[in-house]
């Protein structure tokens, strides 16, 4: 189906290949430029494509630092707890509801996505910083404007990344790691980021300020490499024999250790590493928040624990980066691709077009399911730090404790994205994703009754961590589930419109369930200064009906597998 580049007698390709099969080195990754006419633009391998999608999570996942900065956000706008939920359900309702840059992507495809979504990013934090400032205007509304702009960023980078590693990994086993891999780091950035908050920032404003020239700048970036040119595909950048070469094929080949954990490998070792290394990160930001805490927040034992961070995020990306030679290719190196054969594969994808879901019975089940599910755990990061000021004994250090839980979530989000991914792949023959998804929203709703039973006076930290990680991880979980029941559901044919249009189920979820409900049983005790502080009773029914209304979900979701096993409605079934 790829057309190869035509080869001599000896087996080395001709001009615009890789350069000689049996040549012991590689050749540098920057060239010079060659004959005249060749373009300088550069095009990311697959693996650098996957480093720089999971640093584009990253700069996705600032959305969940929205209980680092809500406090002064209520404080300066005089705001009402229903008034900051409806300005954090705004920015996950953009997060979720993707159906522009879906659409905007399978038209325009990864770069122009990914730029698209960095403008966001940049626009809409600083704007939000701003208001925060009291330069733009004074208002909820145009707050959760803000951060409905941002967050919808957020989603059309999140799409640009997951279809740029669905076209350079065909491979449909690996997808569930795959997914996993790349989501976990929209999970784990804030934990990361929260380290970074801790040593080089005091106002909430400047970091804000700082988010959005970092996840603007990081997917402006990820835009100048990720993506291939029409009818253009990435050459083989495989090592010949399973000889490793080092980053950018220049320099002695790695050995020994070195060689095993960043060395050649094929596909399934290399994302078994990442993410192996990639869970040592978020163990390590949990780790990190015990420290912190523990030492009362001195300044080296912070400092020392970004510095871990750093030096493990090296490792994860240089272990899928390391081994493989050339990390990035001109546009006269690249595989030309038979337009006609082109034309007639993605004319040959199987799909339901977004059309077609609204009159499709599995559409709704699923719809539902995930717009309780995940709209509860957007509950607790919407309402993270209020949760903890609640407490008569917490409230005196009410924001480190706050931003402790956020790293203890993040990390418990990354865990339940990677051990979903890696064991819904190693169980795919004998339990769908669906039915697996299933056990996901079953753990969500156990994660809901425990803040509703443990949340008493007696030990309250101790409720908050227990309920913390268990809705965190379950939170995790079923946003990896999204993207692949999307695909497995209702086919690759119109992936990026229709997981668009699915979006909109958790930010309806959140709205409901966050801003109505939470906020609402929140401001039945607050005081006239719009702050509760009667410990439980400030969220107690509201994850009493979370968590009923989540076995709901399960059992949608149950039934919804049920019709998948005995092959009844619409769309792919595998």
């Amino acid at each position: 189906e790829i057309a190869r580049p035509p080869t001599t007698s000896a087996g080395a390709k001709t001009e615009g290949g890789l350069g000689s099969r049996t040549s012991p080195i590689a050749p540098p990754l920057f060239q010079s430029r060659g004959r005249r006419g060749t373009s300088a633009t550069m095009y990311a391998s697959r693996w650098l494509t996957l480093v720089l999608s999971q640093f584009v999570m990253v700069s996705s996942g600032t959305l969940y630092l929205f209980p680092v900065y809500s406090p002064m956000l209520k404080s300066r706008l005089d705001l009402t707890q229903e008034e900051v939920n409806f300005v954090g359900s705004a920015a996950h309702f953009g997060a979720f509801f993707s159906v522009f840059g879906g659409f905007f992507y399978d038209a325009f495809g990864p770069r122009a996505t990914l730029t698209l979504g960095g403008a966001l990013k940049l626009g809409g934090l600083l704007t939000m910083a701003l208001t925060i400032q009291g330069v733009a205007p004074q208002s909820h509304r145009f707050a959760a404007f803000c951060a409905w702009v941002f967050g919808t960023g957020c989603s059309t980078s999140l799409t640009a990344s997951l279809g740029a590693n669905y076209a350079t990994f065909k491979d449909h086993n690996l997808h569930g790691r795959l997914v996993g891999l790349i989501l976990a780091f929209f999970g784990l950035s804030s934990g990361i980021l929260s380290l970074v908050y801790d040593v080089f920032f005091t106002s909430p404003v400047s970091f804000v300020y700082f988010l959005a020239l970092f996840a603007g700048g990081m997917d402006l970036f990820a835009a100048t490499l990720v993506g291939s040119p029409k009818n253009l595909a990435l050459p083989d950048d495989e090592p010949e024999g399973g000889r490793g070469l080092p980053l950018g094929g220049v320099g002695p080949a790695p050995t020994g250790t070195v060689a095993r954990l960043f060395g050649a490998a094929d596909h399934d070792a290399k994302l078994t590493r990442g993410l192996t290394l990639c869970g040592a990160v978020a163990i390590h930001v949990a780790v990190s928040a015990l420290l912190i805490q523990s030492a009362g927040g001195v300044a080296a034992v912070t400092i020392a624990c970004l510095l871990v961070t750093g030096a493990l995020m090296t490792a994860q990306s240089w272990s899928l980066l390391g081994g493989g030679g050339r990390v990035a290719f001109r546009r006269n190196e690249m595989v030309q691709v038979d337009p006609r054969l082109n034309a007639a594969d993605k004319a040959a994808l199987e799909g339901v077009g977004p059309a077609k879901l609204p009159f499709s019975l599995d559409f709704w089940l699923f719809f539902i399911a995930m717009m309780l599910g995940i709209g509860a755990g957007v509950t607790v990061v919407n309402n993270l730090s209020q949760m903890v000021s609640a407490y008569s004994t917490l409230a005196p250090d009410a924001a480190a404790t706050s931003r402790s839980l956020m790293k203890l979530l993040a990390c418990t989000n990354t865990l339940g994205r990677l051990a979903s991914g890696s064991l819904s792949d190693k169980l795919a023959r004998k339990v769908g994703r669906v039915q697996f998804t299933v056990y996901l929203l079953a753990l969500m709703a156990v994660g809901q009754f425990i803040l509703a039973a443990m949340g008493g006076e007696s030990a309250p930290l101790f409720g908050l961590v227990v309920g913390v990680f268990v809705v965190g991880w379950a939170f995790g979980a079923l946003f990896w589930a999204t993207p692949l029941l999307v695909m497995e559901l209702f086919g690759p044919k119109n992936f990026g419109a229709n997981r668009g249009l699915v979006g909109l189920s958790p930010a309806i979820g959140g709205y409901v369930m966050s801003t109505l409900v939470a906020g609402r049983v929140y401001a039945a005790s607050a005081g006239l200064d719009n702050d509760c502080d009667a410990g439980a009773a400030c969220y107690g029914r509201a994850w009493v009906f979370n968590a009923f209304a989540v076995v709901g979900a399960t059992g949608m979701m149950w039934w919804l597998a049920r019709r998948r096993a005995r092959g009844r409605g619409m769309g792919p079934i595998t």
